[in-house]
């Protein structure tokens, strides 16, 4: 393993120095391109923190960016962060804007009509958050109550919920918050990691879990038909397993190892 390590971090550098007939059994497609552009357009969140997000500096941080920046630099190309909205990630995938997007994107089968992922890196438990200001004791006070999710798959990830129950997409996380904290929603749909973020950003809000839904894998997402791509990826991912790169990365942003997550 450690000799594929040294052979993927010298892809780039051998590659400039074939010549033009072994180019052509050079990676092609987007991977062939990003080599020869010497740039790598990578979408990261910016309001999902502690995967993404925007300090005050006006600077991209956090568990995705860095590895965005560990690539580019596997590749030997320079990095172009691109902030995504996250009603926007998906799509930005698809439609090409981006080579590729680290934005604490969670596998669904939906998704993979669109855009493919690679070997899941990650794992995170999603829950039910209310606000103490107007506390519930059970799901089924969720009743005709607005239930709000940053993304579609967040939705379809809730258990059975009150047949009434108004279940709504809120892609701004602080919306959601001040929604809770007036009483215009009965519950929010969070990453754990965001839960512990917006419980020491909005004290005021009370927020309080009252369930654990479940615990969904999150990948990087390339454009479909990108099999040199995906291909460099899935290794990349898994020699930053094995060198302990993504170890460190949990345990810094999120507090805690790696998940044992399934591969598919």
């Amino acid at each position: 393993m450690a000799f594929a390590r040294r052979a993927l971090l010298a892809l780039p550098s051998a590659l400039a120095g074939l010549p033009a007939a072994a180019m052509a059994r050079a990676p092609g497609g987007a991977l062939g391109r990003i080599l020869a552009e010497g740039r790598v357009r990578i979408g990261v969140a910016h309001d999902i923190p502690p995967y993404g997000l925007i300090n005050e500096a006006g600077e991209l941080i956090r568990l995705e960016v860095d590895l965005a920046r560990d690539l580019a630099r596997s590749l030997g190309v320079e990095l172009e962060l691109v902030p995504l909205p996250v009603g926007e990630r998906i799509a930005a995938v698809a439609l090409r804007h981006v080579d590729m997007a680290a934005a604490a994107l969670i596998m669904s089968p939906g998704r993979l009509l669109r855009v493919a992922f690679t070997h899941a890196y990650g794992q995170v438990a999603m829950l039910l958050v209310t606000s103490a200001l107007h506390p519930l004791s059970s799901v089924a006070e969720l009743s005709g109550r607005r239930v709000l999710g940053m993304s579609a798959p967040l939705i379809a990830a809730l258990p059975a919920l009150p047949p009434d129950s108004i279940l709504a997409v809120e892609a701004e996380l602080t919306r959601g918050v001040a929604a809770l904290a007036a009483g215009e929603a009965a519950a929010l749909v969070v990453a754990a990691p965001t839960f512990r973020h917006l419980a020491l950003q909005f004290p005021e809000a009370q927020l309080h879990p009252i369930l654990t839904l479940s615990e969904l894998p999150y990948a990087m997402a390339v454009p479909l038909g990108e099999p040199d791509l995906l291909r460099f990826l899935n290794t990349w991912v898994l020699l930053r397993e094995e060198d302990g790169t993504l170890a460190s990365l949990h345990e810094t942003y999120l507090g805690g190892p790696v998940p044992d997550v399934q591969r598919l």
